[in-house]
């Protein structure tokens, strides 16, 4: 189900997706949140604002993975579920959701946290109350010190891969050399834009113009307006989808011809449906293969596991996009380290599971976690948005 905690904007209650149990649960040690019937998972994330279709499609395609498992019996008769609360991509509400699960403590681990300022907030929190944290939609440098959090798994690839991939792409094969960047101003928009710096100073290049404008807002004009006097071939820009697309359009409109960057976090396919001129100079990196490829095992399954009702959408069609898959991708990760651990299910041994350094395959998809660290990927995908 949905929850939200905030005084504004309460989404309605969507059902849990509980499913009967199958067969009686073999005896374990079990930890706060494992039931004899279930183990209940937790998330923080957009499920309104703007920038909501992150939060929803991320919980759909967990949804889809923890229910495909469901059917077929659970985790030793035990089914999964996820309790979800809205931040609206707010660090307080997502700060004061994650102390939420530490002082209930009744779900077993948190999954499918949303944004790196998000993240920033909650990491801490679930630290302190020994909580794994699973499967953050954030490539932030921070959430990839071990030392600092052991308790974060982190599965998709670091926005430093993502800037350095793209950095390459538009030097070496483009020929271009005149960088900017548009910034979402916080921990996210601050963080990548040290990522640009150290991957444009590894060409001898450095940021020519920059600007940065506020989260969660429409108000990203001005940004433009300001770096358009410095001549530039390419720009990054830092944030959501719907910044994103409006920076695109009215730069089209004011008749640049710009290079523009965007990383995984934009939802490549609603930025496509806002983008009004789609260009192969429009390019977005991806952290995981194409949802919609026919050779790729786990995306067939992903796409055969999806059901409307999970997303709240008329369609599964809607549902196939690489924040559905990259929450099924999640789902079914955690759901290999439980039947890896056996009958200890306590936080601590999920994480000696899930961190330990053997490779994961998960059909063809497949994740390595290096002795003393927490991420399992460097996979990184360039795309355009004239494809």
């Amino acid at each position: 189900m949905i929850r939200s905690n905030r005084p504004y904007g309460l989404v309605s209650l969507v059902a849990a997706l509980f499913i009967a149990t199958l067969a009686h649960p073999l005896p374990v040690r079990a930890e706060t949140g494992v039931t004899s019937e279930a183990i209940v998972f937790g998330q923080s994330a957009c499920f309104t604002g703007p920038n909501r279709n992150l939060g929803l499609y991320y919980r759909a395609g967990i949804l889809s993975a923890f229910e495909e498992l469901n059917r077929a019996g659970g985790i030793n008769g035990r089914t999964l579920r996820l309790l979800s609360l809205d931040d609206g991509y707010e660090p307080e509400q997502a700060a004061a959701n994650a102390e939420r699960f530490a002082e209930e403590n009744d779900v077993f681990a948190v999954i499918g946290g949303v944004g790196t300022p998000t993240a920033r907030r909650i990491a801490p929190v679930l630290r302190s109350a020994g909580i794994p944290f699973v499967g953050p939609f954030t490539g932030a440098d921070f959430l990839r010190n071990f030392d600092r959090f052991p308790n974060v798994v982190n599965l998709r690839a670091a926005y430093l891969d993502e800037v350095v991939t793209m950095v390459d792409y538009i030097v070496n094969d483009l020929g271009k050399n005149r960088f900017g960047v548009i910034y979402q101003d916080d921990a996210f928009g601050r963080s990548v834009l040290r990522n640009y710096q150290t991957a444009l100073e590894a060409h001898d290049l450095p940021i020519l113009a920059k600007t940065a404008h506020s989260r969660n807002t429409h108000a990203v004009h001005a940004g433009l307006f300001m770096i358009s006097k410095a001549d530039l071939d390419a720009i990054l820009i830092v944030g959501s989808y719907a910044a994103n697309s409006e920076i695109i359009n009215l730069s089209h409109s004011l008749g640049h011809d710009y290079i523009v960057a965007n990383l995984s976090f934009v939802l490549s396919q609603e930025l496509k449906k806002l983008v009004e001129n789609r260009s192969e100079k429009i390019l977005v990196t991806e952290v995981i293969p194409d949802p919609n490829s026919n050779s790729s095992r786990i995306a067939r399954r992903f796409r055969n596991a999806l059901r409307p009702e999970y997303g709240q959408t008329e369609s599964v069609a809607t549902l196939v996009n690489e924040v559905a898959f990259e929450g099924y991708i999640l789902g079914r990760f955690v759901i290999d380290v439980l039947e890896r651990m056996g009958g200890e299910l306590t936080r601590e041994h999920f994480l000696r599971v899930a961190l330990s350094p053997e490779s994961v395959m998960l059909d063809d998809w497949q994740l390595e976690f290096a002795p003393g660290t927490n991420a399992g990927s460097t996979f990184i995908r360039l795309t355009n948005l004239g494809e």
